[in-house]
């Protein structure tokens, strides 16, 4: 009996201990931790109800994570995120400092935006009517006041990184030159682009090519190779064009601005909630019918403008489209359809649960995607309704858009540096297609090419299309060239691979079937692009002369060496 009671009471000591190291240290523990989230809850539901008292999100720059990234930016100004009405009603993101800086900070602002907007209580528990309205609004982005348009309707918010102008207004006089441009642009040297004779008469006689091209480049061309040696400052008219897509043009060209002012906005950005998404980019929602700048906008643009029977399409809280018309081809791929994402990583990164819509769920995407670091973002296609829609600006029917296509480049550039232990850049590559629209004398260039590339004591490649390099070991191909020969096609697309300043010569194809996609392409990617046209229409061959390559391929290698561009 005496040794239970002892038990007794060392168990009693023991709980009592216990009790009192509970009340005295993790107690206070306790209460702190129990304090912070009833703070916390506080603080949250109080800026939901901030929310819900004002029509449009606004932006709380003291997120810890966008903190952090305003930290990191050196020499820019706090970035100011307003509701604006003039022009038109959108988001506008001020932020006066580099441009790859604008593009992280846009990014935060979106994905700050983007919990408030899915967190507000007038998020519907159910979609909303899609395209039930009897009168649809058909609003075209061909129109150079579509965003005015598009502001009317309440389902939209247009979100924009406005053009910095970095000439102070004292100094107003003073031209805009891309040179001196670190705000809007990647690249800020670029370079004449030439052609031969025959090529530049296309260009400079108006009704000659079924897409305008006297138009798009004003009529103007030069022949003078040595002019593509100086850099130059990117034309105005080069980011305000847009396809004609006017066969047999006369028209005397754009309207006065386009020469001389700049863009309003470096970028723009819709969210459109509740809405049907078609594998073209073309959005319904309400009474809203919203058709982006692609190829086949006329044909989308005249199209039905309303969609029975929605229940059959698969819905989605969130996605991001980038599918475009013709987006399985590779051109379109890499060069109308990627770029859309590049200047949204980051946000989608940090969102993975936001899909991204694509035109074709192949091998080649979702390498892309995997490279870009968007392994975990589902692909979907095909037709879809969603809650939200965050949709990117289009890129042209065979028209590259400047800033997707520059931040892209740069974002393969980065990975290949880091991951594909680039080669020296000492190539010349030569591409040769095995169907349809190869040159016709292949055999007898790829020997002039080689023996001119020997002579130059670089390094000469044949690109082949059967079989194909894998995507990885092109990328690093074209990352070392410093010459590109090729006749008008798809592999031409790889210069988005290949470093700024480096030489492109094209054979291309005559009307009907002439198409100056690459010299665009190339131009903005700040390469030196030089065209010489067919013989022939190019349904099948390339009809350019052995001996005429051997000589502009000379010419162009002898540039390369007297001017040190080998790097």
């Amino acid at each position: 009996m005496l040794l239970d009671e002892e038990k007794r009471r060392a168990i009693d000591l023991m709980r009592w201990s216990k009790r009192k190291l509970f009340v005295n240290y993790r107690l206070p523990w306790y209460i702190a931790i129990l304090s912070g989230f009833v703070a916390g809850t506080c603080v949250f539901y109080y800026q939901q109800k901030t929310l819900r008292n004002s029509p449009n999100p606004s932006i709380v720059w003291s997120d810890n994570a966008t903190r952090r990234i305003i930290n990191r930016i050196k020499k820019c100004a706090e970035p100011t995120w307003n509701q604006v009405q003039d022009p038109f009603p959108a988001l506008k993101l001020d932020a006066p400092c580099r441009f790859f800086d604008r593009i992280r900070l846009l990014n935060a602002a979106l994905i700050q935006m983007r919990l408030q907007l899915v967190n507000k209580e007038w998020m519907s528990k159910d979609t909303r009517n899609h395209s039930g309205d009897n009168k649809i609004n058909i609003v075209g982005a061909a129109k150079d006041n579509y965003l005015h348009q598009l502001a009317n309707f309440s389902q939209v918010t247009i979100v924009t990184l406005p053009w910095y102008e970095q000439i102070q207004q004292s100094h107003k006089t003073q031209r805009w030159s891309s040179c001196n441009d670190t705000s809007n642009l990647v690249i800020q040297d670029y370079y004449q682009w030439t052609a031969d004779e025959n090529l530049c008469k296309l260009i400079r006689t108006p009704g000659m090519t079924n897409h305008g091209y006297d138009v798009i480049y004003n009529r103007t061309c030069t022949t003078e190779v040595n002019r593509t040696i100086q850099k130059q400052s990117l034309n105005v008219l080069a980011l305000n064009a847009k396809p004609t897509d006017r066969s047999k043009s006369a028209e005397p060209g754009y309207p006065l601005h386009y020469y001389n002012t700049l863009p309003q906005n470096t970028l723009h950005f819709h969210i459109i909630r509740d809405g049907i998404v078609t594998p073209n980019s073309v959005v319904y929602s309400g009474n809203l019918k919203l058709v982006q700048l692609g190829c086949r906008y006329r044909l989308f643009l005249n199209s039905g403008g309303k969609h029975v029977n929605v229940s059959k399409f698969p819905q989605y809280e969130e996605i991001f489209p980038i599918s475009q018309y013709w987006g399985y081809g590779f051109f379109h791929k890499m060069v109308e359809n990627i770029p859309r994402l590049a200047p949204f990583i980051e946000f989608l990164r940090r969102n993975p649960q936001i899909k991204i819509l694509v035109k074709e769920r192949g091998r080649l995407t979702r390498e892309i995607l995997n490279i870009l670091g968007l392994s975990q973002n589902e692909m979907i296609s095909g037709v879809c309704r969603a809650k939200f829609i965050y949709l990117p600006r289009s890129v042209m029917c065979g028209f590259a858009g400047v800033q997707e296509t520059q931040i892209a480049s740069s974002l393969y550039h980065n990975y290949i540096k880091l991951n594909l232990s680039p080669e020296k850049r000492n190539k010349v590559i030569l591409i040769r297609r095995s169907g349809f629209r190869s040159f016709k004398y292949h055999a007898l260039i790829e020997k002039a090419v080689k023996n001119a590339t020997l002579d130059y004591k670089l390094d000469f490649v044949v690109f082949k299309d059967n079989p194909l390099p894998s995507f990885r070991e092109t990328m690093r191909m074209f990352y070392a060239a410093v010459l590109v020969v090729a006749p008008h096609g798809a592999g031409l697309s790889n210069v988005i691979f290949s470093q700024p300043g480096t030489f492109v010569i094209e054979g291309v194809c005559r009307p009907p079937r002439a198409n100056l996609c690459y010299l665009r392409l190339s131009h903005i990617l700040g390469h030196h692009w030089h065209g010489l046209l067919s013989g022939d229409g190019c349904e099948w061959e390339v009809n350019v002369a052995a001996e005429t390559i051997m000589l502009t391929v000379r010419q162009h290698l002898q540039i390369i060496t007297n001017n040190g561009s080998l790097k």
